[in-house]
């Protein structure tokens, strides 16, 4: 069933890793619609509708194609994808007096998605191999099983969300009032927002599942000697020839379509104060409440710690909010001041705090026992198997709601909130120079600052300490419990600081000129660059090595753009009219240029040894500077391998994570564009744009996993197997042609 490499080295041998190349196109179609009537009613009413519609169908193949599946191969979900996003919006502005006017909105917007991958409804885990607990009587549950060979490609239905329905809907209602009384311009105003979530999708919102056809891990463990040197990939492979994965299990929708009911109330005031001809004054703030989300007919769900049991909330005993406490104080205030020194020369400082709007519905939707994700652990997490392969996955207990106070089996995973919930805020400032200078160009240079206080993300309560294996978890010394549980709170704090510094040339004689240029540095929480994250290390003594560059952090930023219109027809030097001038007249070039710097990524190792589950091992850095060689592709080191070796000892590497900058990016995207006038008010235009116009290789970083490399026994490389190789690379040229009618 697997297909051979088809790849060799340049003298005719395979490579152990990177072998096997294949292609498909990826189908894409989009259509678009967008109206929009402005009605001036009165001298003091203006009243606006606005409705916008997206279509769209997508079609992706797979690595192995139909019978196997694998990774998507041009990128996003494989399979068919259809859906369509529906906005209407209107609003209306009244002047009420000649220093008021009232403004308000309302919006909404429907987003309807539906992907299939293509081996839906065949429950080949029962029916093609005869495994046990595979797949299961719904369409969607039905497809290829994933086996996770750990660096080696995966097999199966790698997008373990897969399929998916969704029907979102957002509303939005938001009312202002100006006032403007002598050098003082106040504005006041409420936002009221509504988001509701409709998914049939069998996902987890964070932590290990195998999605609803089921699965196996293998790891190195089940072939490495105890004492002996670090697993790499060949082990993982050793252990699925033998049928001993470390993981097995199933995730099980029980409730399909699931759904949550999110809302959040804001209101503001700010008075913008003109204190002289030379000083502005903006000063404001903003109250916000987020209420605990709710489903459609009940509360959500919260593991207890202290009980072993979920509450259902809404159910029972058990209020709809759960019993949640969430902060009724979240005041946000913001002050800015622009000083003009002279006609030329503008200084601008400000200061904000705002609340960390992440919406609980997105990490608690997919909670227990909507969604039961059994996962079945090794009972010695370095060395130990789950079970056979041939023994397939244990059946899932139905749930049921009860009293509202249930149980939950201890290989079940769970998430729960604390029961006084800190959302946390960030606080931003920033100081800028303008200075306008001849010929039309304008100059300015910026600090900016961020800092994320009490980021919001997840925690392992289910954690065990270095060497501590399965039976260390906490919660498994406690209840017996081995499956992962997370509490959504704040993980750290986080950084960003940036010297920002621009050039413009505004349009004039037909040409725009840009130049931007940002040095960075963004610092925070290590495996959580978002609040979707989960901090690499658990163990609280050792939480303190996660803090880290941030995976997206580039210290140097530079973009040029540039708008020229060409010099021919009516009103240009070259060709005013005739034959050539109207064809060649009214066409404008669009030109971005885009160099950055490397991201950072982590080198990492074999976890054997240290035996603390929830927490990820580091490699050990041997050289105190890392050499940056160069190469790509296989054979061909990025970095110094021999900067980094493997952990045998129960403890953490040395290497800090993000202790390697990746390779940089260099982009030119190109724009031809001509807008034409027809009659009755309406034009048409015409756009021809290529993204990546030279075909610059964007590479992807190297391997990081420092155990697949393999020595000889005079400490020299053998075969970096993956390991500081860049195999991958993103961003191919593509062009498109479009032409949009405006009437």
């Amino acid at each position: 069933m697997m297909p051979l490499p088809n790849l060799r080295n340049a003298d005719g041998s395979v490579p152990l890793t990177n072998n096997y190349f294949v292609k498909a196109p990826f189908d894409f179609n989009r259509w678009t619609l967008d109206t929009k009537v402005n009605w001036n009613a009165t001298p003091k009413l203006n009243v606006f509708g606005r409705y916008s519609q997206l279509d769209f169908w997508t079609f992706n193949e797979t690595v192995y194609g139909d019978l196997l599946q694998g990774m998507p191969i041009g990128g996003g979900n494989p399979g068919t994808g259809t859906g369509g996003t529906y906005n209407f919006s209107a609003g209306a502005t009244y002047v009420l007096s000649t220093n008021l006017v009232a403004d308000a909105h309302f919006g909404y917007v429907r987003q309807s998605v539906s992907v299939e991958h293509t081996d839906i409804g065949q429950n080949k885990g029962q029916d093609l191999f005869g495994l046990p607990g595979l797949n299961g009587p719904r369409a969607f549950e039905g497809g290829m099983p994933v086996f996770d060979f750990d660096t080696y490609q995966d097999v199966g239905i790698t997008e373990l969300y897969m399929p998916y329905i969704r029907h979102d809907d957002q509303y939005q209602t938001v009312g202002n009032l100006t006032w403007v009384k002598g050098e003082h311009n106040l504005r006041f105003g409420t936002d009221i927002y509504y988001q509701g979530l409709n998914h049939t999708q069998p996902e987890l919102s964070s932590g290990d599942n195998f999605g609803a056809r089921g699965g196996f891990r293998f790891r190195g463990g089940p072939t490495q000697l105890p004492g002996g040197p670090s697993g790499n990939s060949f082990n993982a492979w050793g252990a699925f020839l033998l049928g001993l994965p470390d993981q097995v299990g199933r995730l099980n929708e029980t409730v399909a379509p699931y759904t949550t009911r999110m809302r959040s109330y804001s209101f503001y005031a700010r008075d913008q104060w003109q204190v002289s001809n030379r000083l502005t004054v903006s000063y404001g703030a903003r109250y916000e409440y987020f209420p605990v989300p709710t489903r459609v007919d009940r509360g959500l769900e919260r593991y207890n710690p202290d009980t072993n049991m979920m509450e259902i909330g809404g159910v029972g005993s058990v209020p709809r909010d759960i019993g949640i406490a969430v902060e009724k104080g979240l005041f946000a205030p913001r002050v800015g001041v622009t000083f003009r020194a002279r006609p030329t020369l503008v200084a601008r400082g400000g200061f904000g705090i705002t609340n960390d709007p992440y919406s609980l519905a997105r990490p608690m939707r997919t909670n227990y026992p909507v969604l039961a994700n059994l996962v079945v652990q090794a009972p010695n997490a370095s060395f130990g198997w789950a079970g056979k392969t041939s023994d397939g996955v244990p059946p899932i207990p139905a749930p049921d709601l009860g009293n509202g106070i249930i149980p939950i089996a201890g290989n079940v995973t769970a998430f729960t909130i604390p029961k006084n919930f800190n959302r946390g805020y960030i606080k931003s400032w920033n100081a800028a120079v303008q200075q306008e200078f001849k010929w039309g160009f304008v100059g300015e240079a910026a600090y900016v600052a961020t800092r994320q206080i009490d980021q919001l993300g997840f925690l392992e309560l289910n954690w065990s300490p270095i060497g501590g294996g399965q039976a260390g978890r906490q919660l498994n010394q406690k209840f017996g419990r081995t499956a992962q549980t997370r509490v959504i709170a704040p993980i750290g704090d986080t950084k960003y600081d940036a010297l920002q510094a621009r050039l413009d040339r505004r349009f004039a004689n037909g040409i725009q000129l840009g130049v931007s240029y940002t040095l960075s540095k963004s610092v925070g929480i290590a495996g959580s660059p978002d609040s979707d994250g989960v901090p690499r290390i658990m163990i609280p003594e050792f939480y303190s090595l996660n803090t880290s560059l941030s995976p997206f952090d580039r210290t140097h930023n530079l973009n040029i753009t540039n708008v020229t219109e060409l010099p021919f027809g009516p009103g240009k030097p070259w060709l005013k009219d005739g034959v050539a001038a109207a064809i060649l007249g009214g066409w404008q070039i669009n030109n971005l240029l885009s160099f950055y710097s490397g991201t950072p990524f982590d080198i990492t190792a074999s976890g054997t040894s240290l035996n603390a589950p929830e927490s990820s091992q580091r490699a050990d850095q041997v050289k105190p500077d890392v050499a940056i060689l160069g190469g790509i592709g296989r054979g061909n080191a990025y970095f110094d391998p021999l900067a980094f070796k493997p952990v045998t000892e129960a403890r953490f590497g040395t290497a800090p994570w993000s202790a390697v900058r990746g390779p940089g990016y260099a982009n030119w995207d190109f724009g031809l564009f001509r807008q034409i006038a027809l009659p009755r008010k309406s034009d048409v235009q015409i756009r021809f744009e290529v993204f990546n116009l030279l075909n610059t290789a964007h590479f992807n970083n190297p391997g990081g996993n420092v155990s697949n490399l393999q020595l000889n026994p005079d400490g020299s490389v053998r075969n970096l197997n993956g390991f500081a190789e860049v195999t991958s690379a993103y961003g191919e040229r593509q062009a498109r042609l479009g032409v949009r009618f405006g009437w």
